[in-house]
């Protein structure tokens, strides 16, 4: 039985955020998509099918989900509504802040008048704040999030992700958000209103850059692949990351220690990145026979972090991906059947991924909810109700987790509650801990506060029991390091069910833990070539020069993906006082947000290809340069009416004024000249008075935010996103809040991060029990650890 079955879900959002009903329907629950009487706009969005007007948009993110046409502008659709929400758990929907109150359906009288509902809105910047009532896209999502800045190349504009990774990265923040709020309900009886901002949601994926800069006041440039360098071979290119010595010693080796590269200066990795125009000839010229899937297995096998950069194509079609059974063929439209992404998690070793075909509009006519004997949705006794409201007290997490991936889910839920044990030994420590020499730095900050820090070497047998004790003690732990080491730990999934059999555990490893690349290394930026991002992720005209980004998502998404699955999985233990191990293969989390480019390659073979900043279906729609050192706007005319206020903005000008500009096809074939004018007058403006001029006369844009403007954003500040920190061993800094408010959450915890060790000899007295002679002799044989002086 999935996770969530038995919960009841009404689903309303539209292109922003319906992937939160996917995943919540590929956990088991009962989605009906609530659609208006002509179909959801989505179901017009492209990627389309080789008819034309099947969406593959629509078609992956609704999945799995039932359908019923209402029109909530209506009094007979609203009181239909009214009779679906009666008997809902979570409503999910993304009408514009107001639109709800407007038609008599404010957010606030919803949940009083249906007791228990959760009802999760998601908008573009949150349902309150100066840029509430601003019109967004999921590339002004993107470009204001903070994730656009470092995506391209210098030369040429920032780079919008392909997909829809900011309307995505929000269904995923809404999806997590949703099951905590009813966590809480279990607990206390009460629904809640949670709000959920799309740029917030981006800028929780945006590598640490808040507080990296509250310290440093140093934005990253934009680098194109940067640190991550693309190695051109016989039939494309690898990603080859060597950021520590003993990775280029090994590679020195393979290549035949060519004279040109055996300066002991360049052991060091500052060193190297000043000369890569001397290294990356010599290495491209003995790849330059060799074919990029060999080079990176031959690679791997020499434990050098290496992937191959695959088209839409070979995503699909290579050996991993089919061993592993990423895509799965689904029906998206009557006699047409798609590769799909076939979910995004295993749970206790099943994929949970769609189960039906996505509904045609309106398919389940009258259709409601199906009986259930549990009244309470998936739980008959709820957890224990907080004095404090926070909603996770009383579970105690242990976070085995290295660099972003895994220790982003124990700092989410430690923020809400949750006793985490970060578990460390100064043998070998978390990688991010001590990346910039020290053991402290805002990005181990960041990931890390309000947690515990506990210092043990797992390598002795005594250390290992001593964790195992804790294992009893505990109901989550979290990893996400290389395939098959918590395994030889003792410590793998089937041990720790052994041990506790109602413990809840969440993996992830970059390739995944089956298939026959499982034991390759890498790091975040290591899945974007093969999961497709990396190949379109570029500029059109660039197709075989790669652009590259230095963002090393989907570490942090996959982070929110955790937390999501282990709270299904506290949920089903409420009910079934079993335990679950859920699974997430990093590089498939980001292939997920591909799903239907990924599919349109599947149904028409050679469609997909790099498409930059444009889109298929406006113009003028693009990032254009402001006044400023690198600084830029994006700017999204998908409308006539939007065209009427860009030209009200910019003052009705001549150029603008000819007659085919008028309509959406007009502009789209006059794409570049209405592009360069755009830009002469953007270039001599600010980015912020480009976004509020614009956003004035009805024109969606959004400044192409950087960590600088994330430091000072009002709307940011009014929200409450950035967080301060007093941290030992850096001082004050400011971290990221939530990318969400419930009515019914408090704030959340924001304690400084834990050294290395900090509250050993605490977790050892207080849950192990051990004395304080046993505890230093522990120390002192190696086993646990105080820490570093």
């Amino acid at each position: 039985m999935r996770p969530l079955a038995g919960m009841r879900v009404l689903d309303l959002a539209d292109e922003k955020g319906e992937l939160c009903g996917r995943l919540l329907a590929d956990l088991g629950a009962d989605v009906i998509r609530v659609e208006p009487p002509g179909g959801a706009a989505s179901r017009r969005l492209p990627p389309f099918a080789p008819d034309g007007g099947t969406s593959l948009y629509f078609a992956v993110r609704n999945a799995g989900k039932r359908s019923v046409a209402l029109d909530v502008e209506s009094v007979a659709g609203r009181e239909r509504l009214h009779g679906l929400l009666a008997a809902a758990d979570v409503c999910v929907e993304s009408f514009a802040p107001g639109f709800l109150t407007a038609n008599d359906l404010d957010p606030a009288a919803l949940v009083e008048r249906t007791p228990g509902l959760v009802l999760v809105s998601i908008s573009d910047f949150g349902q309150t704040g100066p840029y509430r009532d601003h019109r967004g896209t999921d590339a002004i999502g993107f470009a204001m999030g903070g994730l656009m800045h470092r995506a391209g190349i210098f030369e040429k504009p920032p780079l919008v992700a392909p997909g829809a990774l900011a309307y995505d990265a929000a269904g995923v923040t809404a999806a997590y958000a949703a099951l905590l709020a009813f966590w809480k309900r279990l607990a206390t009886g009460r629904g809640q209103h949670v709000d959920v901002s799309v740029m917030e949601s981006v800028a929780n994926l945006s590598d640490w850059a808040l507080p990296s800069y509250s310290v440093m006041q140093n934005a990253m440039p934009r680098a194109g692949a940067g640190i991550y360098t693309l190695y051109r071979c016989a039939d494309g290119f690898i990603r080859m990351i060597i950021l520590v010595e003993h990775h280029w010693r090994a590679l020195l080796d393979w290549i035949g220690n060519p004279e040109a590269l055996r300066d002991p200066a360049l052991n060091g990795f500052i060193a190297r990145l000043l000369k890569m125009d001397t290294i990356v000839p010599v290495i491209e010229g003995f790849f330059r026979d060799r074919k990029k899937v060999e080079v990176a297995r031959e690679a791997q096998a020499r434990g050098i972090p290496a992937t191959p950069l695959l088209t839409p194509a070979e995503v699909l079609a290579n050996e991993h991906s089919v061993a592993r059974g990423s895509f799965r063929r689904l029906e998206v439209a009557e006699g047409l059947e798609a590769e799909i992404p076939s979910g995004f998690f295993t749970i206790d070793g099943e994929r949970a991924g769609p189960r039906t075909r996505p509904p045609r509009a309106g398919e389940h006519g009258d259709a409601g909810f199906a009986a259930r004997s549990e009244p309470a949705g998936v739980a008959t006794d709820g957890p224990a109700a907080a004095a404090d409201g926070h909603p996770l007290r009383g579970l105690r997490v242990l976070d085995f987790g290295i660099g972003a991936a895994g220790v982003e889910v124990g700092r989410l839920l430690a923020e809400y509650g949750a006793e985490v044990i970060k578990v460390e030994t100064r043998r070998a420590p978390d990688f991010i801990r001590i990346i910039l020499g020290s053991f402290m730095n805002p990005c181990f900050a960041s990931s890390n506060r309000s947690k515990l820090g506990f210092g043990v070497n797992l390598k002795s047998e005594a250390g290992r029991a001593l964790v195992m004790r804790l294992v009893e003690l505990s109901d989550v732990t979290i990893e996400n390091n290389g395939t098959g080491v918590m395994e030889r730990l003792g410590l793998g999934p089937a041990a720790l069910h052994a041990i506790n059999p109602r413990i809840v555990s969440f993996s992830s490893q970059m390739l995944g833990s089956s298939g026959p690349w499982k034991d390759w290394i890498g790091y975040g930026p290591s899945t974007h070539p093969v999961c497709g991002l990396q190949y379109l992720w570029n500029y059109p005209e660039d197709a075989d020069r790669p652009a590259g980004s230095t963002n090393i998502h989907p570490d942090h998404l996959v982070g929110r993906l955790g937390a999501f699955a282990v709270l299904a999985g506290l949920i089903r233990r409420q009910r079934t006082q079993r335990g679950m191990h859920a699974d997430a293969a990093q590089f498939e989390a980001a292939l997920g947000l591909l799903g239907d480019l990924l599919a349109q390659e599947s149904v028409d073979p050679g469609a997909v290809r790099p498409q930059g900043n444009a889109s298929p279906r406006a113009a003028p729609w693009g990032c254009y340069r402001c006044a400023g050192e690198d600084e830029w706007c994006v700017v999204n005319v998908g409308r006539d009416g939007e065209w009427a206020g860009l030209r009200a903005a910019l003052g009705d000008p001549e150029w603008a004024r000819r007659e085919e500009y008028a309509r959406a096809e007009g502009r789209v074939a006059k794409r570049a000249e209405i592009d360069r004018q755009l830009e002469a007058w953007t270039a001599t403006r600010r980015p912020r008075e480009v976004m509020e001029t614009l956003q004035a006369h009805g024109v969606p844009a959004g400044i192409v935010a950087h960590a600088a403007h994330h430091f000072e954003d009002p709307h940011l500040g009014a929200r409450g996103y950035r967080r301060p920190l007093d941290q030992p061993g850096i001082g004050p800094i400011l971290v990221e809040g939530p990318a969400f408010r419930g009515s019914d959450l408090p704030e959340p915890i924001v304690k400084p991060a834990p050294r290395l060790g900090e509250h050993t000899r605490e977790i050892a007295s207080r849950l192990l029990g051990l004395s304080d002679a046993e505890i230093a002799e522990q120390i002192e044989a190696g086993v646990l650890e105080d820490p570093p002086d």
